[in-house]
């Protein structure tokens, strides 16, 4: 949870300095869902503060929603966090809050 809190609070310093005008938004794309879930998950996402992408080669956050037994965190070499649904969850809460 440490590490899930740590990703969160990197990417609530992300959204206020794209909000003060020095950076861009987080992007952040939804992978193996339906298009009706995945709209409503990019007005969540937009309400928070992500910019969501249908398809994007390298998001700051890509979230899976296949992998249900897979709960790891993974970071490739484009620094693009990959996790899964209920790790995206807790981000949302965490950044709702």
């Amino acid at each position: 949870m440490k590490v899930l809190e740590n990703i969160a609070a990197d990417l609530e310093q992300r959204i206020s300095n794209a909000s003060v005008g020095n950076s861009s938004r987080p992007t952040i794309v939804f992978c193996g869902c339906d298009p009706r879930l995945k709209k409503d998950m990019h007005k969540r996402a937009k309400r928070i503060g992500f910019t969501p992408s249908y398809s994007m080669k390298h998001p700051t956050i890509k979230v899976e929603l296949k992998n249900f037994c897979d709960r790891r965190i993974e970071t490739d070499i484009f620094k693009t966090i990959t996790m899964d649904y209920e790790n995206f969850e807790f981000i949302c809460r965490y950044l709702e809050s």
